[in-house]
């Protein structure tokens, strides 16, 4: 079964002016969650995204968290983190093979 992903929108970091452009957002800290039968993940990280094509810029006060959450999945960053993410899950997914035990004359 595949891990089922989660992308949180944690802030905005924004340039003032930018190619004639106000209030572009250069950057954005997220959250990536994932879970996959009964074992989880969090990633925290901060994402740069690429300057945007004038024809096709949104407004600051017009974003969604949807495009934001676009703007971070269109890194390159993005797969490496949810390529990440999966790993820490699989490995969650197995059972141990080393450990700490308690003495066993306490």
């Amino acid at each position: 079964m595949a891990a089922t992903t989660t992308l949180t929108i944690n802030d905005l970091e924004v340039q003032f002016s930018l190619s004639g452009l106000n209030d572009v957002v250069i950057m954005v800290g997220a959250t990536l969650s994932g879970n996959d039968a009964g074992a989880d993940a969090h990633i925290n990280r901060r994402f740069i995204i690429a300057a945007p094509d004038p024809s096709s810029f949104i407004t600051f006060a017009d974003l969604t968290e949807s495009d934001v959450a676009n703007f971070v999945k269109a890194t390159d960053y993005y797969t490496s983190m949810l390529q990440n993410l999966t790993s820490i899950i699989e490995e969650q997914k197995h059972a141990p093979v080393t450990g700490m035990e308690p003495l066993p004359w306490a």
